[in-house]
């Protein structure tokens, strides 16, 4: 696999035929020896259109590749197959394996063999059948990187003295070392670029040593004007120069010349950046001078010589700022962290951004201060650490000494910029950067003059300042008396943005629109909080009421009633229509957010819903503003926390509506007729919604439209179109919203799919929901797909899987603030099912009760139809098919008729077909079931 594709047997190449052949070989001797499953190989052999039925295409693909190879290589084992190699005979995993090897090992010689012999096994980049395996050639390049930093650290073990040896160990930073080497094979000028404070003389001092003969020579305390006497200082010390005599008649440019001439030498010019100009030309007058000389420069910006390649050093990773603040610790205070301590020692590292210099300065004050304290003294960062050690550069010593370095090197515009950067705590896109340039008066390019630098990064699309530096950009600003004038105008810039951005939302560009929403999340949140403190009372107001509804598609209920509490009471003193806007959303949140107690005791819950509605509706009807618009008939329906089956009208040819606002109302007549059992309705409302939503474009309106659409379809027994439109609908939401509107989505079609028999489609999509929701980390959606994963293995006769799963539901369904009724009552029917499925039968009676008393709650029709439909399966099971009668009927008026592909329903009907009228037994428990049922008329 490594620099190519090559299979042989006993010395004789093996020819393997077809593109999938190969793929399924190459996913098998990825893990030699090891059983592996049908679903994983087919995963990673069919990346983007994975198998219906993985095992049936695995089993024609392995006849087809068995004949290619020698017999019994590839074994079939329960669920999956084996490749029955040793791991030395795939050359990618006994690379990874000497690897490894290096690693464990504490004997340095022995670490420098394997490493070695590692190499010795690289032919190449690794061959892979297709782009999917990105993850192994990302795997690959991190062993390759650490196996040539510890072959390199042999030839370091030797005495160097041309380079000082270093005081501490380096932590981490092997893949930059090999980086390093690596440059170094392919270029002779080599920059290491990073900020103050992230370890590039220390890494330096390593890369010098590991590539004798070298020079080091340390630049920080020379002017531009004595660099050629600092080099030649540290050639005198370190390798052949003229003689004394003769050096009298020579200038220091010749001297220099003379001592490198004919040598294969590497010079490490240490800390440029203050003197970057005279460090470029001196750089390439060596280089020009000498074909065999190398120079390994570290600086905070680049020196721009031609030929310069560049090792970019950034902070620490989390593991080896971890190792690194943890023997600091250890050194200053003579004992490791405790237990109790892991927690600030994490919150410590995160906010000094895993900058090695901080770590060492804050680990420094472990001596006299308790972690708790130094996590808590970070907000005032500069003065905490101060006093480092006595030897280091004076701007090494406190952590204000090292970025007052960098400020001083900055010209007016690039300080400028700084500062204005401090304001954004989640960066400035790279789209935005101009304006942003512009509205602070600074030249063009400034943000990309900080990103050489090393001030500023730029990652995944956006100009970012670590937290430390956007401290100190903020304590320049409050010095310069400039900060709060700096936020006002950084206020109404969002205002103004999050306005254009939440237009787009309701319309084709809805993915732009959400991945800006996105990305802004930190810095929103940001100006908020000092909005809400510096009394920024419009601007506050301008942006809640913009991002509102990009919370309410994104399932954001927990910013939204945060800041809708907060903004809400500026609101009401407001009569613009983003107050107007903040005062309904507050409103309709309450109604379906789950949280109505926690909004009853904010200042919301003081709201008198019925004026407010009718002040709302009169303002309203004068704005073109669509959310707005749709506002009042949403809270009618919502505000209360349900479903009111109100009726919601949006007449065609109302002008005083736009298209959206009529699309979106038609939707939601949609699902209250759905709610209410009018069917004909149901369908008339989501037909229009879906033609009003395809028109303006609006991607997560045709989702909802479709989900009513589908319903629609089920209900009248045409299963394949509303499997086919229940699809449409999450492929439409599967970028757009929550990973919990997710899972209703897809419940849909599974409910559609149990409908049809097809229950092994059924089960595969519920396998995908599981992990979907784990990974999410969502509590809701994770209850919802156990739910669902419970009801189908119920449907499958397995008894004991589904209340494991509803179990589960119940453990995920604890850590919601507030658990829908609705999820209670589907909850509550599972578990009565079961338990009649299972003979206990008293058990059934408190579960029903439950799910009734959830399910009227809800004034959800469809999940009281659904209690009804289990109170008439138990009272079948308990022999009153008369009782299963009425039950079937409050089912049916509920849903407005017959719902004959419900399995349930069909099974009762049928059951209930072959028993007359009056035919059952007078039970005792007849009275529980009639009692139930009236809880299910109320």
């Amino acid at each position: 696999m490594l620099g190519g594709w090559h299979v042989d047997h006993e010395g004789h190449p093996v020819e393997v035929t077809g593109d999938r052949q190969r793929a399924l070989l190459f996913r098998l001797a990825l893990e030699p020896q090891t059983h592996l499953g049908y679903r994983a190989i087919a995963e990673d052999v069919w990346p983007d259109d994975p198998p219906e039925n993985p095992r049936a295409s695995l089993q024609s693909l392995v006849s087809r590749l068995r004949p290619q190879l020698p017999v019994d290589v590839i074994a079939s084992t329960p669920g999956g197959y084996r490749l029955e190699l040793p791991r030395d005979a795939v050359d990618a995993v006994r690379f990874q394996d000497l690897v490894a090897a290096s690693s464990a090992t504490e004997d340095a010689e022995e670490t420098a063999r394997l490493a070695e012999e590692a190499l010795g096994l690289w032919a190449g980049a690794p061959w892979t059948p297709d782009a999917g395996y990105d993850w192994f050639e990302r795997d690959l390049a991190r062993d390759h990187a650490a196996a040539v930093a510890r072959a390199a650290r042999r030839a370091s073990a030797a005495e160097v003295p041309h380079v000082p040896a270093p005081l501490t160990e380096l932590i981490g930073r092997d893949a930059e070392l090999a980086g390093v080497a690596d440059q170094l094979a392919l270029s002779r000028l080599v920059t290491i670029l990073g900020p103050g404070g992230a370890g590039k003389t220390r890494l330096s001092l390593e890369a010098g040593r590991a590539h004798p003969p070298a020079v080091f020579v340390e630049l920080a305390p020379a002017g531009a004007d004595e660099l050629r006497q600092a080099v030649l200082g540290a050639l005198g010390r370190d390798v052949r120069a003229p003689s004394e005599a003769a050096s009298e008649r020579v200038s220091t440019r010749e001297r220099i010349l003379d001592a490198i001439r004919g040598r294969e030498l590497l010079i490490v010019l240490d800390n440029c950046e203050h003197v970057i100009d005279a460090a470029a030309r001196l750089a390439a007058e060596l280089l020009a001078a000498e074909p065999r000389l190398r120079i390994l420069a570290t600086s905070r910006e680049p020196l721009g010589v031609p030929g310069e390649a560049f090792v970019p050093l950034g902070p620490l990773d989390a593991a080896d700022a971890e190792r690194l603040f943890d023997d600091r610790v250890r050194a200053a205070r003579g004992h490791a962290l405790t237990t109790d301590e892991q927690d600030a020692a994490r919150r410590i590292r995160e906010r000094l951004d895993g900058l090695p210099l901080a770590l060492e300065l804050a680990a420094a004050k472990s001596r006299t201060l308790t972690l708790d304290e130094l996590a808590a003294g970070l907000d005032d960062r500069f003065a905490l650490l101060s006093g480092g050690v006595r030897t280091a550069l004076p701007r090494h010593r406190t952590l204000r000494a090292l970025i007052d370095w960098s400020w001083t090197l900055l010209d007016a515009d690039e300080r400028a910029l700084l500062q204005a950067s401090a304001l954004y705590p989640a960066g400035v896109a790279v789209g935005d950067a101009r304006e942003v340039e512009a509205a602070h008066g600074v030249r063009a390019a400034t943000f990309d003059a900080l990103v050489d630098k090393s001030l500023l990064q730029r990652t995944a699309g956006r100009y970012r300042a670590l937290e430390t530096i956007r401290e100190y950009g903020l304590e320049r600003l409050a010095e310069d008396d400039a900060l709060a004038a700096r936020r006002a105008e950084q206020a109404e810039r969002l205002a103004d943005a999050v306005d254009r951005y939440d237009r787009l939302l309701r319309g084709p560009g809805v993915h732009g629109a959400l991945r800006w929403f996105d990305e802004e999340g930190d810095n929103i949140a940001d100006v908020l909080r000092y909005a809400m403190g510096g009394s920024l009372d419009d601007a506050a107001v301008r942006i809640v009421a913009s991002t509102a509804w990009y919370w309410i598609i994104r399932d954001r209920n927990e910013d939204a009633i945060g800041w809708l509490t907060q903004v809400g009471p500026i609101a009401q003193r407001l009569e613009t229509d983003q107050a107007l806007i903040v005062r309904a959303v507050t409103l309709m949140v309450r109604g379906f957010s789950g949280m109505e107690e926690e909004a009853q005791r904010s200042p919301l819950g003081q709201f008198d819903v019925d004026a407010e509605l009718a002040r709302l509706g009169e303002l309203a009807s004068a704005s073109d503003n669509d959310i707005l618009q749709v506002m009042p008939p949403l809270m009618r329906a919502f505000a209360a926390a349900h479903i009111t089956g109100a009726d919601v009208a949006a007449p065609a040819d109302d002008p005083s509506l736009g298209a959206w606002p009529r699309a979106m109302l038609s939707a939601l007549r949609a699902a209250i007729a759905h709610n209410s059992g009018r069917l004909d309705e149901l369908e008339e409302a989501s037909d229009l919604a879906l033609e009003l939503f395809e028109g303006v474009g609006d991607l997560w309106g045709l989702a909802l439209a479709r989900q009513m659409r589908s319903q629609w379809l089920a209900f009248t027994g045409r299963l394949e179109e509303a499997l086919a439109v229940a699809d449409q609908s999450t492929a439409d939401l599967r970028a757009i919203t929550s990973s919990w509107d997710l899972q209703q989505q897809q419940g849909l079609a599974i409910q559609v799919l149990v409908r049809l028999g097809r229950l092994d489609e059924a089960c595969a999509r519920v396998d995908r929901m599981l992990g979907e929701a784990t990974a999410s980390g969502s509590a809701r959606a994770t209850a919802f797909a156990h739910l669902s994963a419970a009801h189908l293995d119920f449907m499958t006769g397995d008894a004991a899987s589904a209340a494991q799963h509803l179990a589960a539901a119940g453990t995920a369904s604890e850590a919601w603030p507030s658990i829908p009724a609705q999820l209670v009552s589907m909850t509550a029917v599972l578990a009565a099912r079961l338990a009649v499925a299972e003979g206990r039968l008293d058990d059934a009676w408190p579960a029903l009760t439950e799910a009734a008393e959830a399910a009227v709650s809800s004034h959800d029709h469809p999940v009281i139809a659904a209690a009804a439909l289990g109170l008439a399966e138990a009272e079948l099971a308990l022999g009153d098919p008369d009782g299963a009668r009425a039950s079937l009927r409050v089912a049916e008026e509920l849903r407005g008729g017959p719902d004959r592909s419900d399995p349930l329903e069909h099974a009762i009907r049928t059951a209930l077909e072959a028993v007359p009228s009056g035919s059952g037994e007078q039970l005792g428990t007849a009275s529980e079931a009639e009692r139930i049922r009236q809880i299910l008329r109320r």
